[in-house]
């Protein structure tokens, strides 16, 4: 019978041009190689290697020519088969998040995963809403955080959880602890743009939007209130982790913004042969963000 080490002494005799070079490269003896050859030519049923005495060169004869084309797809079958083989332990769920989920909510949550869970392997993405529902639905993804409901035919939409929004200050501000908006400069502003829903209600309050600095990155906020007068709003889940990060002060609004909705994305069918740790991973997930401190 053909096996791995027949096939492989044969790519390297090819390789390495020489049964006495390949023999040193694989750390055996030249004449462990040339049985090996010997039993694969046996076995296959035809002359693979021309051998001529007094030269140390090897040559293929058209039988050892069309069997190196096999052997090389023999080979690659089997980088294949290896890699499923040590991989199998370890199952990627792939998950899409708000920047700010991944810089901050679900940031003890990987951790707890990587430490508690061996068998499984994290792939987070940071997008915006609308690219967590594409790449759900072209199969990206298992699961989703967004802010916002998207009419989709093949995801699953739970609501998770909601979260009250928060003036954050410079302390040199000296704002009151709970803040009309009309107390607030919109000059002076470090907005960012939590969602549609967010903006609309901002832009209520503040038209014209004139900021001080808009931020893509919500986790950039807090360094930019190192000035009196400048102030941020931010949901919940942000906020204790960007204390870890700079000082503030933190204010409550007069007229609150409505609470700020969290929807999890799920595949309505799973791939089977992951749906298990899928499910493990979504559970974790759910137990962790009800457990989170979501108050302040």
């Amino acid at each position: 019978m053909i096996d791995s080490e027949k096939i492989q002494a044969f790519l390297s005799v090819v390789q390495y041009g020489n049964i006495t070079h390949a023999a040193n490269a694989v750390f055996t003896t030249q004449s462990h190689l040339s049985k090996q050859l010997r039993s694969l030519e046996e076995e296959v049923g035809t002359q693979l290697i021309l051998r001529s005495k007094g030269h140390s060169e090897i040559s293929l004869t058209p039988q050892g020519k069309e069997f190196l084309a096999i052997a090389r797809k023999w080979e690659g079958i089997m980088d294949d088969f290896n890699q499923v083989r040590y991989t199998t332990s370890v199952t990627e769920i792939s998950i899409g998040a708000l920047e700010r989920f991944n810089s901050f909510t679900l940031r003890d949550f990987y951790r707890d995963i990587l430490k508690n869970h061996k068998n499984i392997r994290i792939a987070s993405h940071t997008r915006h809403s609308r690219e967590i529902y594409a790449m759900m639905e072209s199969q990206q993804l298992d699961l989703g955080l967004v802010s916002l409901i998207y009419p989709v035919t093949n995801i699953m939409i739970k609501p998770l959880f909601s979260e009250t929004m928060y003036v954050i200050s410079s302390p040199a501000s000296n704002l009151p602890p709970i803040i009309k908006p009309s107390d607030l400069d919109p000059e002076l502003e470090i907005y960012s743009r939590w969602s549609d829903d967010f903006e609309i209600w901002h832009d209520q309050l503040w038209p014209g939007r004139e900021y001080r600095l808009y931020v893509g990155t919500c986790s950039m906020t807090p360094f930019y209130l190192d000035e009196p007068g400048r102030w941020a709003i931010v949901p919940v889940s942000a906020l204790h982790s960007m204390k870890e990060i700079c000082d503030f002060t933190v204010h409550r609004l007069a007229e609150p913004y409505q609470d700020h909705k969290v929807y999890l994305l799920e595949q309505k069918k799973p791939n089977s042969s992951r749906e298990k740790e899928i499910v493990q991973f979504r559970n974790s997930l759910i137990e962790y963000l009800e457990n989170k401190h979501l108050k302040l």
